[in-house]
């Protein structure tokens, strides 16, 4: 791959060498970036609940305190695949540097459960920690929805839902490097290398998401959607990434909306290359604790 991310060369290769095919993701339906990395979670609380009928896992601090900040983080994986376990350790740093309380929800997977399932599933969550923030510690006017790539999905629908149906106030989204066009783009075609998210992988995965739309909903593919009026909002994304081109447009909507974004790119990273454990993967994730901090004050 021209171009790439130096720190990215040794470990495009390992993943080429145990790539898998989008029949194999399905299959298997979970991925671990971090299984060998060590995260702190000694002062953590991380503990199973079950709402409605979406298991969630909550991680707050051994000592909780009044009026923490919250954010629900939903995880990434094309909507097909992909669990909440997944993400435990990337979302301890919101524990630890903010006191926050984290929920991660168990939402329902296509081509099982295609849309809505799986905004329904995050925005029954949203609602609930709204309706409960005092009995939970948690400042409702601080409540964050992020997630990364259909994670990140995920979070603007939640956020446009909120807004459009006057539900819960959102303080800012994090949708990082977002899945977020359910066309195809000349542009996704550069992209073919199995170890990566590659042109096949997308259109399969938004074809078990949206099986049965000629009309592309906007919760489902936020890029269509009327995004004024939201809360502020922070994305990053590599140049590397098959979804690099319509998250720059998607960036170029918001500031015509009058939307208050922040936006970083990472020259010659590829898709969730926050996730190694790299030089350049700390430098992203400070880069959003920075900012985070900064939109919860």
């Amino acid at each position: 791959m021209n171009g790439l991310h130096p720190e990215l060369v040794e470990i495009m290769d390992r993943k080429l060498n145990n790539s898998r095919t989008f029949d194999q993701l399905i299959l298997n339906r979970s991925f671990v970036h971090f299984s060998e990395q060590n995260y702190p979670a000694e002062n953590c609380l991380i503990e199973e609940m079950l709402i409605g009928i979406i298991r969630v896992i909550r991680i707050q601090p051994k000592k909780a305190v009044q009026n923490m900040p919250c954010f629900i983080w939903l995880h990434g994986g094309g909507m097909v695949f992909g669990s909440p376990d997944d993400s435990v350790p990337y979302v301890t740093d919101f524990v630890h540097n903010f006191q926050a309380v984290v929920f991660i929800p168990q939402y329902r997977l296509a081509p099982e459960h295609p849309y809505p399932a799986a905004l329904d599933d995050g925005y029954e969550l949203l609602t609930w920690i709204s309706e409960n923030a005092g009995n939970l510690n948690i400042d409702p006017t601080k409540i964050i929805v992020s997630g990364g790539s259909a994670g990140g999905n995920l979070a603007l629908a939640i956020a446009l839902k909120a807004l459009d149906v006057k539900g819960p106030k959102i303080k800012a989204v994090l949708p990082l490097y977002p899945m977020l066009d359910a066309k195809e783009r000349p542009f996704h075609q550069k992209f073919t290398s199995p170890a990566i998210w590659n042109a096949e992988k997308n259109k399969k995965s938004w074809l078990a998401y949206l099986p049965d739309s000629e009309k592309i909903p906007p919760y489902a593919s936020p890029f269509y959607a009327n995004i004024e009026g939201l809360p502020p909002v922070y994305t990053f994304i590599g140049t590397h990434d098959l979804f690099y081109e319509e998250v720059c447009e998607f960036v170029d909507k918001l500031q015509q909306s009058r939307v208050q974004v922040q936006f970083d790119t990472y020259q010659g990273c590829t898709h969730g290359f926050d996730l190694e454990e790299i030089p350049i993967a700390r430098e992203a994730k400070k880069r959003l604790l920075d900012i985070t901090s900064k939109l919860l004050k």
